[in-house]
């Protein structure tokens, strides 16, 4: 019903059967609600194409999903998820570190599982070390070229580490649909963060590996 219409009917209101003034109300009253719904949800859709493609559909249907989503979503920044016993089983605990030249040969390149575009790092092994490293299906991490950013799933220590230094967040969907230590690492504005993220990388790809670290205190 467009405004006009709904004009029209306002006009001769008093002319109508109670029947057709409980429509005509019920009409106005929806396009009174649902105009200014109309315009955030455009908004919002509008923000949502803005972020680029990866992961849900870069379309009206994966703008639906992510809304569908959203009640699975956590808290971003909190670390208390880490320290529980649940994480214990998790892996090995890791701790942030450098990647031996031995590793090398166990990683390859492919395609994207979670983001289903782009390349990301896996382990090369088909047969997964433990059993995060089959839940993400050997995917050690991906970067987004839209803002440089970067999904590494972490150890639990390594993932708290990231959020209590600031270097990252928790995704959103970590813990339901996701790896509970599925992080997002901030892009790198010089030097010194990028050797950062490296580092934060490094830990990754020990994790999905399933290699035990030493801490940094250990190594020097």
């Amino acid at each position: 019903m467009t405004l006009s219409q709904l004009n029209s009917i306002l006009r001769s209101f008093p002319n109508l059967t109670p029947q057709t003034q409980r429509l005509a109300i019920a009409a106005a009253a929806g396009v009174i609600i649902g105009i200014p719904a109309f315009r955030l949800a455009a908004e919002d859709y509008r923000g949502y194409l803005a972020l680029g493609p990866g992961g849900p559909p870069h379309n009206l249907i994966g703008w639906v999903g992510q809304i569908l989503l959203k009640p699975l979503k956590k808290e971003p920044f909190h670390t208390s998820c880490y320290t529980d016993k649940a994480c214990e089983k998790a892996g090995p605990n890791g701790h942030v570190a450098f990647l031996t030249s031995s590793s090398l040969s166990k990683l390859k390149i492919a395609i994207s599982l979670a983001e289903r575009r782009g390349p990301a790092l896996f382990v090369a092994s088909e047969k997964p070390s433990h059993p995060i490293a089959k839940r993400t299906g050997g995917e050690i991490g991906h970067m987004h070229g839209s803002d440089g950013s970067m999904h590494i799933n972490l150890a639990p220590k390594d993932a708290k580490l990231v959020l209590e230094k600031g270097w990252g967040q928790r995704h959103p969907l970590s813990g339901t649909v996701l790896y509970l230590g599925n992080v997002m690492v901030y892009a790198p504005r010089n030097e010194a963060e990028l050797e950062v993220v490296k580092s934060i990388t490094r830990a990754g790809v020990k994790f999905i590996l399933g290699e035990e670290l030493s801490s940094p205190e250990e190594r020097d």
